[in-house]
């Protein structure tokens, strides 16, 4: 991990999601099994298909494990319409907080060799039919994106059945892939199976609007 993420600043949580008034850096943080805040963000094509982001190798948890389109902490102090640099910074997206829709928010531990992240994960959904080719990703963060219907990818979660997928990588070369359940983050999949029927029964009620 690079040293600016280590000593990057998150805001301490209790056991309810209610701030304790310390902030610690983020290294701190981890070792220690505070409670903090994160975003989760899916974007979803109107076409049915959902981004999934591999992970940069060198991140310093799952590299190289597929993930939420964007995910980050929020920093001590920030704001939704803040934490959405990460949009930004992951995939050169440009999103204020009118763009999302809120799904749940959700407590999630995940235990590492000296780590526990303990975070209250914000997940929202965005509708954007850009083509693949429309982002850019930066390599330290996202080594690749790829598309896929978002049903496959749910059974991809839930039952570990292999998914075809269109891709690009950071240096906006074709990346298309067979994801396969040894891609996936171990832990929280069944989390992640929650928030994805949810996403889906709202990209449905969308189309439904039209």
């Amino acid at each position: 991990m690079a040293g600016h993420e280590i000593d990057e600043l998150l805001d301490v949580l209790d056991e309810q999601g209610r701030p304790t008034g310390i902030s610690k850096p983020r290294g701190r943080v981890h070792r220690d099994g505070d409670w903090h805040r994160s975003l989760q963000l899916w974007v979803l094509r109107g076409d049915g298909h959902v981004l999934l982001q591999r992970r940069a190798t060198q991140k310093d948890l799952e590299g190289g494990r597929i993930d939420v389109t964007v995910g980050g902490h929020y920093r001590s102090g920030e704001t939704l319409p803040e934490v959405l640099r990460e949009a930004r910074e992951e995939i050169g997206l440009e999103l204020e907080p009118q763009d999302l829709h809120q799904l749940l928010t959700r407590r999630v531990e995940r235990f590492y060799p000296k780590v526990v992240d303990r975070e209250f994960q914000e997940v929202y959904v965005l509708r954007c039919d850009h083509p693949l080719t429309y982002y850019q990703l930066d390599c330290r963060e996202v080594f690749a994106l790829y598309q896929a219907p978002l049903t496959r990818v749910i059974e991809l979660y839930r039952a570990g059945r292999y998914l075809p997928a269109a891709g690009m990588d950071c240096q906006q070369r074709e990346n298309n892939a067979l994801l396969v359940e040894d891609d996936l983050i171990s832990q929280g999949r069944e989390d992640t199976v929650v928030a994805l029927r949810a996403a889906l029964d709202w990209l449905r009620r969308q189309g439904d609007r039209r």
